[in-house]
This record gives structure tokens, C-alpha cells and sequence, in this order.
């Protein structure tokens, strides 16, 4: 099993006895960053999945639930990320973030008081915003900033899966429930309830968030990588989850789900890595 912390002091000390016992040669160092698909709380997702997986690799886990890339990628969290970077050599960074941007308070704000209108004028007006060309820049930055530091740093980032059940909220166990505090957003619904006086066809709604999706992997993710195209990839993962069962909510998938998608990045993962280091992932 993967060696896991999101206590930093506890970080650094497991680093120092690899590095101690020479072991940093044949052990995958990985940092992880993003939102609730690396960190939701309520059952194994994405990371969690992705660390069975890899049982002679150690992570240093930053990631939380609900944050925004215009958040992760900028100012004081971006600042840790790369004085993380700085410090430990890490073989690989999994990036997240992006979906949030989108959703919420953002189609809320975009919205508010709007007549009804048709899906093109509808996703005109996010286009007209930026937001894409402002999610893009955030990562450049913090992509150059990364590989300014360490030049033959690999960092692999992930799009996501074109949601169906729109204006359903997540449905905790009881079990789950004292988790709930750990997000920073409720439990949804985050996109169904903010479109509904716009576009009152339910098929119309969900054609929106799937063209959301489509956008973000083609102008952020696409981007990135005609960019970076040394440093940087991405696991393009539209077009998995195609049953209602694979989802939770409007934009989490089931745990089963997670785990399908990680056996789809765990291969790009394992490859990005040196390749003495890649029979520590599974």
C-alpha cells in the first residue's frame, strides 16, 4: 500500500528516511493538488484509487474539496505549491481543478435575473466572461513557475466526464454524514438549480454542463499540452461514466466510477514516471 500524508511534517520525515536508505532512486515521489475529485471525503476517489494502486509509492497530498483552479493556481496556494516542488523531488505532480470554475456561484452570478434564452446564447454568455482563458492562464503560470524550478518534472492533469444527473444533489450515508463539514460547497446541487429560468428544457441543461466540459478540455487541457508538450499531459476522461449508476450527484462520480477512471490514468501515470521507478505503480 501507498504511503500517504497530508501532514507535511509527517511528509518529511518519511522523504528523509527514503533519502537516508537510498531509496529515493526506486520510489515514486508524487504531489497531488486539486478539488474534490482528488479529495472528496465521502467514500474513495480518485487519489485513493489511484494509491491502491501503487503500493511502493509515497504522496504528499494538497488537495481539498470545492476549491476553484482560479484559486489552487494563484497567490498563497499556488506559492506553497511551488515551494513544495522546491524542496523534494518529486517525479510527477497530478493536477485537478477546473470543474468548480464553472458551476455555482459563478452560473449564479451569470444568471441572476435573465430571461428564459436558447443553449447558443446561453453558452455565449459564458464565453463572453473569460473564465476560460482565465483558468488557462492560471495554470500556464503555475506550470512555468514548476518546471522553471526542476526542468525534467512531469505533471499530469485530468479532464472530466460529461455529468447526467443535472439538479441532483449528493445522497450521504448516515454514515457519511459528519463528513459533509469537510466541503466547502454543500452537497449540490451546484449547476441544475442556477439554469433552470434560462433554459427550462432539461435537455437543454444538460446539453450546457456536457459543452462546459467539452470547452474546458479543449481550450484549458488541449492548451496546456500543445504548450508544455515536454512536461505536461493530460487523461482525457469524457465519454467513461455513461450510466446514471456511475454518478453521485451532478458531478461526482460513484466510488466504483472513480476507480474505473483511475485504471485509466494509472497507465499514464506509470509511464511519465523514470523507468526505474514505474514498477511502483501497479
Amino acid at each position: 500500500m501507498a504511503t500517504t500524508h497530508t501532514v507535511y511534517g509527517r511528509f518529511i520525515q518519511h522523504y528523509r528516511q527514503l533519502k537516508r536508505a537510498n531509496r529515493l532512486i526506486d520510489t515514486p515521489i508524487i504531489l497531488t493538488e486539486g478539488d474534490s475529485w482528488f479529495s472528496t471525503p465521502l467514500y474513495y476517489n480518485l487519489i485513493d484509487w489511484i494509491e491502491i494502486g501503487a503500493p511502493e509509492a509515497l504522496f504528499l497530498r494538497l488537495e481539498n474539496s470545492g476549491d476553484l483552479a482560479l484559486d489552487i493556481y494563484a497567490g498563497a496556494s499556488r506559492a506553497k505549491l511551488v515551494e513544495r516542488v522546491r524542496a523534494f523531488e518529486f517525479d510527477i505532480v497530478l493536477l485537478s481543478g477546473g470543474g468548480n470554475d464553472f458551476v455555482d456561484e459563478f452560473l449564479a452570478d451569470l444568471f441572476r435575473g435573465a430571461a428564459p434564452m436558447s443553449l447558443t446564447a446561453a453558452l455565449g454568455r459564458v464565453d463572453a466572461t473569460g473564465r476560460f482563458d482565465a483558468v488557462l492562464r492560471v495554470y500556464q503560470e503555475t506550470i512555468a513557475e514548476l518546471i522553471a524550478l526542476r526542468p525534467g518534472l512531469r505533471i499530469l492533469g485530468h479532464g472530466y466526464d460529461r455529468p447526467r444527473l443535472i439538479g441532483q444533489a449528493a445522497h450521504p450515508s448516515v454514515e457519511q454524514l459528519g463528513l459533509i463539514a469537510l466541503f466547502k460547497r454543500s452537497i449540490g446541487d451546484w449547476i441544475g438549480r442556477h439554469l433552470r429560468h434560462v433554459l427550462p428544457a432539461p435537455a437543454d441543461q444538460l446539453k450546457f454542463a456536457h459543452a462546459l466540459i467539452d470547452r474546458f478540455t479543449e481550450r484549458v487541457l488541449m492548451s496546456l499540452k500543445a504548450q508544455f508538450p515536454q512536461n505536461y499531459d493530460f487523461v482525457d476522461l469524457r465519454g467513461q461514466l455513461l450510466h446514471d449508476a456511475d454518478w453521485n450527484d451532478e458531478m461526482h462520480p460513484s466510488s466504483f466510477a472513480f476507480r474505473r477512471l483511475a485504471e485509466r490514468v494509472r497507465p499514464r501515470l506509470r509511464a511519465m514516471l523514470p523507468a526505474r521507478k514505474r514498477s511502483g505503480i501497479g
